[in-house]
């Protein structure tokens, strides 16, 4: 993934790509704009790898420990939730650059 954009940026950069990316309806520029768009995939791609995590540690504790188990299905609903959204952000922000 090419990130360079997005590592170019200062921290208070990130902080506006971070928000330009995640939520709707914020005024950035150009350059915010094109980091979040290439933020868009490595966050889609991080959630993705964290909904597997839980979904093997949803497998193996609903067999031993169900608190566990339950506590990493609520987690499981959070991060689907969440990359359900990164996913939706992503198309947007390539729209508008």
């Amino acid at each position: 993934m090419k990130l360079d954009v997005y590592r170019s940026c200062s921290r208070k950069e990130k902080g506006q790509v971070l928000e330009t990316f995640w939520r709707s309806n914020v005024e950035s520029s150009d350059r915010i704009r094109r980091a979040a768009m290439q933020y868009g995939p490595y966050a889609v791609l991080c959630l993705v790898a964290v909904a597997v995590e839980l979904g093997v540690i949803i497998g193996l504790a609903l067999s031993r420990a169900s608190i566990i188990g339950a506590i990493a299905m609520v987690l499981e609903v959070v991060t689907v939730a969440s990359l359900w959204w990164a996913l939706v952000r992503t198309r947007a922000v390539r729209k508008t650059v």
